[in-house]
């Protein structure tokens, strides 16, 4: 009967060592899941955006805007588009970023008008952007726009880039052509 024990006991410590080994494999698996499907739900809940649009203005004596597309006479930039709905991202309140790069390759801003800069939410990397405004998102479409003005200065002719980010993620961008 001892022996008969002790075959049952050495059974069982072999058993118990196989779990544990399985128990850590089955962890490591479990970890490696959550963190693919949180990645996996952050991609998702990005807000993306379309339907970009860019006018020029130049500013008139009376101090309206008229359209332009002449590079020597604007003075007021205005990105409008649709940030798309998302079921999976959460309601809140949202930062969007403008950024407008000149032809050269610089962003367009005053940190003295309002400009300053954000982190890039995939890499922390610090960009700068021209103008922001807080957004209440609610998981449905809503139509924004986000203007830059130059009071000083006029714009130089060439291909502007106009970028859109919601809380550091690239979420539109387009070019426009200034003559």
């Amino acid at each position: 009967m001892r022996d008969e024990y002790l075959d049952k006991i050495d059974k069982l410590l072999v058993e118990n060592e196989q779990l544990k080994k399985d128990k850590v494999e089955l962890t490591s698996t479990v970890e490696n899941l959550s963190k693919n499907l949180e990645s996996t739900v952050n991609q998702a809940s990005v807000l993306k955006s379309e339907y970009m649009r860019v006018r020029t203005y130049k500013k008139r004596g009376s101090n309206k805007f008229v359209e332009t597309a002449m590079a020597k006479r604007t003075n007021k930039m205005e990105a409008c588009f649709s940030v798309l709905d998302n079921k999976i991202a959460k309601a809140g309140e949202r930062e969007v970023y403008l950024r407008i790069v000149e032809p050269g390759g610089k962003t367009m801003g005053a940190r003295s008008e309002g400009s300053n800069t954000f982190k890039m939410a995939n890499s922390g990397e610090e960009v700068q952007f021209t103008s922001s405004i807080k957004m209440t998102y609610d998981s449905s479409k809503q139509d924004l726009c986000l203007q830059w003005e130059e009071a000083e200065r006029v714009f130089a002719p060439g291909t502007y880039v106009i970028e859109v980010y919601i809380d550091g993620n690239l979420s539109g961008a387009t070019s426009y052509v200034l003559k």
